[in-house]
């Protein structure tokens, strides 16, 4: 009997693939005909073309798993069409979950996301009992992460055994896309930022997140989620970037602007995206706003729960740099 990774050559995927080749399972993950498979090419497993808006597809990819981790998701903060984010995070999870049913899999561990959490009024770091708070902003894919959580608990309530883990900011080895957490790193070895602002994020390495991810799936109470980040590790930008430059021996954004110049810089740079270059603007006004929300996580039920580990961030920064470079 197989375990399943939808997504299995993505950063997270990838990753949890190689931990469960270590502890001898047999491991089967999903790939569509134009993914990047550099993660996964030197891996014992079996590949399967599917994907997850397509039911027949992961009808056959689950049938003889008895273990399912999804991690298969857009993860972007700048798409021509947002309605890819629906159709994947969202409408795929369902199809997903479904099959996982329908074919009586033995446990279901879903990875969602630090974007699926609301923010504290009092600014506190939150936990897995801050529900999403955010309607009223422009993060489609913050929206699409919870809403993809929302449609898989139904299938609690119908006895689907699943648990639902949330990493925050993933950085490491091995992001070869590159992700939106590797590219911050990247821009900032590139010198393309030449400012900072206030806000932040909570960061976690890879290497704890797949812990967590094999701990939920042996430890994770089914029904529960459990935030995968690092206590140590709601750092600010300002802070973020200096380290970057630390680590690498690059110079770190020094000037300070105002969020309403960096919004209207962003904006700009949204219309050249949008209508010009057709590429990613270096940032799309949804993820300025994450970054200035300062969304702090608070990891402490996975911790306790699933003894989930808290790498240094400097150790974290300096592997992902070294990879990179």
């Amino acid at each position: 009997m197989s375990t399943l990774i939808t997504g299995g050559n993505g950063f997270v995927g990838s990753a949890l693939a190689k931990k469960l080749l270590e502890q001898g399972e047999d491991v089967r993950v999903t790939i569509r005909k134009e993914s990047n498979t550099s993660a996964i090419d030197e891996l014992d497993v079996e590949k399967v073309y599917a994907d997850v808006r397509d039911q027949g597809s992961i009808a056959k990819a689950l049938k003889g798993c008895r273990k399912l981790y999804h991690t298969a998701a857009l993860y972007k903060v700048w798409l021509p069409d947002d309605q890819e984010l629906h159709d994947v995070n969202v409408e795929g999870t369902r199809i997903v979950m479904q099959e996982a049913l329908k074919q009586g899999v033995e446990k279901v561990v879903l990875t969602s996301s630090i974007a699926a959490l609301g923010i504290t009024a009092n600014g506190e770091p939150s936990d897995e009992q801050v529900r999403f708070n955010l309607w009223d902003t422009r993060l489609p894919y913050e929206i699409s992460k919870y809403e993809s959580e929302e449609v898989a608990g139904k299938f609690v309530k119908q006895g689907l055994p699943l648990v639902i883990v949330r990493p925050s900011l993933v950085l490491g080895e091995q992001d070869f896309y590159p992700t939106p957490s590797g590219q911050l790193v990247l821009d900032v070895l590139h010198g393309r930022y030449l400012f900072y602002l206030d806000g932040g994020i909570n960061l976690v390495d890879i290497n704890d997140v797949i812990a967590g991810h094999c701990a939920a799936m042996d430890l994770g109470k089914i029904g529960e989620s459990y935030n995968l980040g690092n206590n140590r590790n709601n750092i600010s930008l300002k802070e973020l970037f200096s380290l970057i430059g630390e680590v690498s021996g690059v110079s770190a954004p020094w000037i300070k602007i105002p969020y309403s110049v960096a919004l209207a810089y962003s904006n700009l740079s949204l219309l050249m995206a949008n209508y010009v270059t057709h590429k990613p603007p270096l940032f799309a006004p949804g993820a300025l706003e994450v970054l200035h929300l300062f969304k702090k996580m608070d990891s402490t039920k996975a911790i306790s729960q699933l003894e989930l580990p808290q790498t240094p961030l400097k150790e974290t920064i300096r592997r992902t740099v070294d990879w990179y470079r």
